[in-house]
């Protein structure tokens, strides 16, 4: 993945202007997603691989529960776990209480290459970090109720998922 920049078509100030602000939370998440994934790429990593290394950062998950916080679907979750498994990153195991449930937990080399994506991050992304601007505060209250309005079971398991 190269370091360059993603860009959007040239646009002048005016023609952004007139985007109806779910175009604009679109095409500012890719772009934030691009500068992360081409600061990642590095370390082997997928976007979708940091956030399931972010999860399992308070200690092993059930794999349905893992796809559920990552608002993804299980067959999904499979192939990121794979491929984390496969470069040590994750490991599964049956649990012992349910063997039935898998478990997946966090290698050392796993929360290794998420403290190095963490700094990645955060150095990337450093000019949207500000949160002390009364507009930064506007638009992180408007973000935030996007995702509850939008979120669905985010970060919750429907029904029994364990």
């Amino acid at each position: 993945m190269s370091d360059r920049p993603v860009r959007l078509p040239a646009v002048v100030d005016d023609d952004l202007a007139s985007w109806h602000t779910g175009r604009l939370l679109t095409a500012a998440a890719r772009l934030v997603e691009h500068a992360f994934d081409a600061g990642v790429a590095d370390l082997g990593v997928t976007h979708a691989g940091v956030t399931v290394l972010y999860e399992l950062a308070h200690g092993p998950l059930p794999q349905r529960e893992l796809a559920v916080r990552c608002g993804v679907q299980d067959q999904t979750m499979s192939r990121t776990l794979d491929g984390l498994e496969r470069d040590g990153l994750v490991a599964r195991r049956r649990d012992t209480a349910d063997r039935r449930r898998i478990l997946v937990e966090r290698t050392d080399d796993g929360a290794l290459v998420m403290e190095h994506a963490e700094a990645i991050g955060e150095a990337r992304l450093a000019p949207l970090a500000d949160n002390t601007s009364p507009e930064s505060a506007v638009v992180r209250r408007m973000l935030i109720r996007v995702i509850q309005e939008y979120g669905g079971f985010r970060g919750r398991c429907p029904g029994d998922c364990k």
